[in-house]
């Protein structure tokens, strides 16, 4: 199976990693590389082949446009696709006779933008339409309306959008009962967290999965949304093959909108970093060694301790510190002699 370079290029964070995840669900054989400018897509460019070029028109430095012209030199036969966030009849036009394959004016509508990838790649016979995809701006569906549609097309009980600690951020529909966010919400994020150790194993980035679990009184589906979501639909029980398999293809198609709109409000899809290790108070006057511990100490690394010099240094700290007990020096008592061995031998015997 052939393989194909996508490189994906906007200044901003999240739309690179919306975009990013969305491309590569179309299959392990394609390879997306994402920068946040022209200069760095020119150089990624100038290292390897690619077969798309997706970018921002506005980017800091040279702009989109300029980034076309430059990459068309360096791979005549390479597709590109434009994107922009300003609704400007002058800049669509710039577009076009510039050569690029599609150009679609932000927040994309991810389903059309995927078709116009597949086309490009030559996934798919057809050729990408470039009067289509020009002056094209859908409203964004609200995550919460995807999720009551997705309920309605599958009859469902509930969808939930999960994060992946397992909270509720969006809900359609009541949970089948009062215990499943309790008891069973923690199984499903542990398979969730599964889900992305084997994603690891198979280098596949975001996850790509749906788990689907039958039961006696609903059915559960979850499925990754990027890397940083999950989605839970709790559905009556599939009664044949060819119903199981159409709640499956609804449940793929809403990742796709959940995605977009993710990428719309701005909020990132892919997992955050760990938090930081919180920092340890050292108290230092916690611990003031005597001098002669001190020097022993720094000559630990750089000599070579006799045991029975070592022995015989303890033995004497010892005795200073039994001595610096006593109050009255002149005046010992016979228990305080008897300690520091200043009786005659066999008085113990006598006592």
């Amino acid at each position: 199976m052939k393989s194909h370079r996508v490189l994906v290029v906007d200044d901003q964070h999240e739309v690179r990693l919306a975009l990013r995840s969305v491309i590569e669900e179309l299959g392990s054989n394609v390879e997306v590389i994402d920068v946040p400018s022209g200069e760095e897509a020119l150089l990624e460019i100038s290292m390897g082949s690619f077969d798309l070029l997706v970018s921002d028109v506005r980017l800091p430095g040279i702009t989109g446009l300029e980034l076309l012209r430059k990459a068309k030199k360096h791979a005549p036969d390479a597709s590109v696709i434009l994107m922009t966030g300003l609704m400007d009849s002058k800049i669509r036009q710039e577009v076009a006779d510039a050569g690029a394959a599609a150009f679609f004016l932000k927040p994309i509508e991810i389903a059309d933008f995927l078709d116009a990838v597949e086309r490009c790649l030559g996934l798919v016979d057809e050729p990408v339409h470039r009067q289509d995809a020009l002056g094209v701006d859908k409203p964004v569906e609200s995550i919460a309306d995807r999720l009551t549609g997705l309920r309605k097309e599958m009859n469902a009980i509930s969808a939930v959008l999960l994060d992946e600690r397992g909270r509720v951020l969006a809900q359609a529909g009541d949970l089948p009962d009062a215990s499943v966010e309790t008891a069973l919400f923690p199984a499903l994020m542990a398979a969730f967290s599964a889900g992305d150790k084997v994603a690891q194993f198979l280098h596949t980035a975001p996850p790509s999965d749906l788990m689907y679990f039958a039961g006696s009184k609903y059915d559960i589906f979850l499925a990754h949304v990027g890397e940083a979501y999950a989605l839970l639909v709790a559905a009556n029980p599939c009664k044949s093959s060819d119903q199981l398999h159409e709640s499956v293809r609804l449940v793929h198609a809403s990742l796709r909108d959940l995605l977009t709109t993710l990428a719309h409000i701005g909020v990132p899809i892919k997992s955050g970093e760990q938090p930081p290790e919180p920092e340890i108070e050292v108290h230092e006057e916690a611990f003031v060694p005597e001098p002669e511990i001190e020097a022993l100490f720094q000559e630990v690394g750089s000599t070579d301790i006799d045991i029975e010099e070592a022995n015989a240094f303890w033995d004497t700290a010892s005795l200073r510190l039994k001595m610096e007990e006593i109050t009255n020096a002149d005046a010992l008592t016979y228990d305080q002699a008897r300690q520091l061995g200043l009786t005659p031998e066999g008085d113990d015997d006598e006592q």
